[in-house]
């Protein structure tokens, strides 16, 4: 009896030190963003005579969920080489480490990796079954387009991160694509203006985060040939075009308040982007002057990404206040 209860317990502790790698290869601090999104998509909705339906709503999330996940598990096989070699990874950079920390093996992640996308699969099934059949075609090619963009990421033979294409690829998924499916699951179209133009200073500011992302990366990536922007164009350089898009998404947000592009919706609250900028543009410069880039630059990362939640955070709110 006493060693049956021995083994239970050393069953139990498997268990549980198997549980807290998954949990860290999920990477939860990257969905919140990609739920605004989305739901700034669908809340474009109430400006149309369309009502929003939830049942599609949460089917249509779960589906990017898990592509999302299925993404991440991708990139942690195919970018292990340059995950094992580097020193300045972080929450924000460098993969969840455990397969580089031998937390998990291979072929768990391959069989996460086969799951999460068999679930992708079935919830995109889904999806299309309860779209109405002119919506059909438009909605299965939205579909195509993310399990290509997303799983291309790293998968060969695309491995548009390898390419030079990552910070785009990101840069697309993660405003216009996710924002189009959010209004196009609903109305079953990407025509209206709306989700197109709210997403420009998403975009360019996810690919200002991205870009900053990649330059404590640069040693490793650049002795696997990773061809990240900063690889590409040298850390320095690529820090300078971080600061243009972090520029250029300011001026946009506010151009979207001045001309009221969300009409009665639209929110001064927007202009807090001006502040947040002017601290990230100063943030940046002190980074190019230190000519110091082979290291973590978390601070920095952590005002990157709370600068990208105001473009999609404040719309979505002033949609949801308006209606």
């Amino acid at each position: 009896m006493k060693a049956l209860t021995e083994l239970s317990q050393i069953e139990i502790s498997r268990k549980k030190l198997k549980f807290f790698p998954w949990l860290r290869v999920l990477r939860l601090q990257f969905y919140p963003m990609a739920f605004i999104a989305y739901s700034l998509g669908a809340a474009v909705t109430t400006l149309t005579p369309a009502k929003i339906d939830f049942k599609t709503f949460w089917l249509g999330y779960a589906f990017l969920f898990f592509l999302e996940l299925s993404t991440i598990l991708s990139n942690e096989i195919f970018d292990y080489q340059t995950d094992h070699l580097n020193k300045n990874f972080s929450p924000f950079n460098g993969g969840s480490r455990v397969l580089v920390e031998n937390q998990l093996s291979f072929s768990e992640i391959r069989t996460g990796l086969i799951l999460t996308l068999g679930l992708t699969l079935l919830l995109a099934y889904g999806l299309l079954r309860i779209t109405p059949g002119g919506f059909k075609l438009s909605i299965l090619l939205l579909l195509l387009a993310g399990l290509f963009l997303g799983l291309g990421y790293t998968i060969p033979p695309f491995k548009f991160s390898y390419r030079g294409l990552g910070e785009l690829v990101v840069g697309l998924t993660h405003s216009f694509y996710l924002i189009l499916c959010g209004y196009a699951f609903q109305t079953g179209s990407i025509s209206h203006p709306l989700p197109w133009l709210l997403s420009l200073p998403l975009f360019f500011s996810i690919l200002a985060a991205n870009t900053l992302a990649g330059i404590p990366d640069y040693p490793a990536d650049r002795a696997v040939d990773k061809k990240s922007l900063p690889v590409f164009l040298g850390p320095k350089s690529a820090t300078r075009l971080a600061a243009g898009f972090v520029a250029l998404a300011a001026l946009l947000g506010v151009l979207f308040w001045y001309f009221r592009i969300l009409g009665e919706a639209s929110s001064a609250a927007i202009l807090i982007v001006i502040p947040h900028a002017l601290v990230l543009l100063a943030t940046l410069s002190k980074l190019i002057n230190s000519n110091n880039f082979d290291r973590t630059i978390n601070s920095l990362m952590s005002l990157s990404l709370t600068f990208v939640i105001w473009f999609g955070l404040i719309p979505l709110l002033a949609l949801i206040r308006a209606h």
